[in-house]
C-alpha cells in the first residue's frame, strides 16, 4: 500500500517543463501527415442566400362606376318579370354508351372485308360456314376477308 500511495503522490505533482528544443525537419510522408494535428478549425465561408425576384404587385381594380338610373330601372323590370322554368340539363351520351346495346348479348360470327365493314353474320354454331365464306370472298376479290366474333343483343 505504501507504494501505491507513493505513486499517487508522484502523479499529483506538476511535471517540470523541458527546455526548448530545436524543431526537427520531418520528411513529408504518410505517417508525418497523420501525426500533424490542426489546432484551429477554419470556419466555413458563409454563402449568400440566392436572390429571389418577387413578382410585381397586382394593381387593384378601380371601384365600379355606379350605373345610370335608366339602367337600374331596366334591371328592376327584368327582375320583376315572371321567370321561365329552368331548362332540364341534358347529358351527352358517350361513344361507349352509344355503341353498346343494353340487356343480354349473344355472340355471332361476322365476315369482314379489309376495311372491317361487316358483310355477313352467322350464328355462333356455324363458324365453319363463316370461315368458308371468308375464304371464298378472299379468293374471289383478292383481298383478305376475316371472321371475327361480334356481340349483338338477343332477340
Amino acid at each position: 500500500m505504501a507504494r501505491k500511495k507513493a505513486k499517487k503522490k508522484a502523479t499529483r505533482r506538476k511535471p517540470k517543463k523541458a527546455p526548448a528544443r530545436k524543431k526537427k525537419t520531418v520528411r513529408k510522408t504518410k505517417k508525418a501527415k497523420t501525426k500533424k494535428k490542426k489546432t484551429t478549425k477554419k470556419k466555413p465561408a458563409k454563402r449568400k442566400a440566392p436572390v429571389r425576384k418577387r413578382p410585381a404587385p397586382k394593381k387593384k381594380k378601380a371601384p365600379a362606376k355606379k350605373a345610370a338610373p335608366a339602367k337600374k330601372e331596366a334591371a328592376e323590370k327584368k327582375a320583376a318579370a315572371p321567370k321561365k322554368a329552368a331548362a332540364k340539363k341534358t347529358t351527352k351520351a358517350t361513344k361507349k354508351a352509344l355503341g353498346r346495346p343494353t340487356g343480354r348479348l349473344k355472340i355471332v360470327w361476322a365476315v369482314r372485308q379489309p376495311g372491317m365493314k361487316i358483310l355477313k353474320m352467322y350464328p355462333y354454331p356455324e363458324k365453319p360456314a363463316a370461315e368458308a365464306e371468308a375464304l371464298r370472298l378472299t379468293e374471289k376479290k383478292g383481298k383478305l376477308h376475316v371472321v371475327r366474333p361480334e356481340k349483338v343483343p338477343m332477340d
